[in-house]
């Protein structure tokens, strides 16, 4: 028992230490994460949804969604109807959070992504990815990107999901090295 506690501390030091290395450096995150600008809806009150960006083309690029929404550089594609996320109930983790499939296209921006969200006219927070208790943001290293069909060179995508518990007009907050920007949509829950 002696000499199975210095091994696991070894261990556990060892784990440690390739965490920091795998690019999970706080600092630098820490600099993305600006004051979250996401106002409250009035009662009643239209949701903002962002429109489609007329300056790329979205038909040659092939994207998930068909078409990214919002200012850029980097824009979410949420389904077939381009300004709207259709969830589905949470089947694999077994908890009360929704899930709807989301792609990050990016057609120049390298750095570092970093996302949070929430619903605009309530009060529920919106998640991203995996596990029951989804985590609170999406960080995207700098350069991360799948393979698809059409991309462009010099761009890049990553899909996700994101997890919710409530329809509604929901926003996200997308941070970059060198912006800042707010994206706006609904979200309907499909049974």
């Amino acid at each position: 028992m002696r000499r199975t506690i210095p091994v696991m501390a070894a261990l556990l030091v060892a784990a440690a230490a390739s965490v920091d290395t795998l690019g999970a450096d706080p600092a630098s995150w820490a600099k993305l994460h600006r004051p979250l600008r996401l106002y409250r809806l009035a009662p009643g009150a239209a949701c903002p949804v962002s429109q489609i960006d007329p300056s790329i083309d979205w038909a040659s690029i092939n994207i998930f969604g068909g078409s990214g929404i919002g200012r850029g550089p980097v824009y979410p594609g949420l389904g077939g109807s381009g300004r709207r996320m259709y969830a589905r109930p949470d089947v694999q983790y077994g908890g009360v959070w929704a899930d709807g499939k989301v792609f990050w296209y990016s057609p120049r921006y390298q750095g570092r992504i970093l996302i949070r969200g929430r619903r605009l006219d309530g009060p529920q927070w919106l998640r991203f990815n995996g596990r029951r208790l989804p985590p609170r943001e999406l960080r995207i290293e700098a350069h991360d990107t799948v393979v698809w069909e059409g991309r462009p060179p010099g761009s890049r995508g990553v899909p996700s999901s994101l997890r919710v518990r409530a329809p509604g007009c929901y926003a996200v907050q997308i941070d970059g090295t060198t912006f800042s920007r707010i994206v706006v949509f609904t979200v309907d829950l499909l049974s």
